[in-house]
């Protein structure tokens, strides 16, 4: 194993983090990610429900006793998401690594 500051905060074995891509991302992906040692990160937007998603989370789970990661879309989507939700969704799940993509909606000062 190779140690480093990424690697203690993770619970990874290796420094490596998958990027996430949209429809790929999906619990076996993620799973195997884990698996081998690195940061599998899975794709909220690919999910149109928050109860999809909890369903894929509890997959994630259910392959692997990995950490791994969610990616919560910020960008504006075709059909629009609760971000609130699918966060919530995430913790609840027991999700301890949480990252985003896109910019907030809020504007910069």
């Amino acid at each position: 194993m190779f140690k480093t500051r990424v690697t203690k905060l993770l619970g990874i074995e290796h420094p490596i983090i998958a990027g996430t891509m949209q429809g790929l991302s999906r619990a076996e992906l993620v799973a195997a990610e884990a698996n081998a040692g690195i940061l599998g990160i899975l794709a909220s937007a690919t999910f149109t429900t928050k109860e999809e998603f909890r369903d894929e989370i509890r997959k994630v789970k259910s392959l692997t006793d990995k950490p791994f990661a969610v990616n919560i879309n910020l960008f504006p989507m075709l059909v629009p998401v609760s971000i609130e939700d699918y966060i919530d969704t995430a913790l609840e799940e027991g999700v301890k690594i949480i990252e985003t993509s896109g910019r907030s909606p809020a504007p910069y000062a």
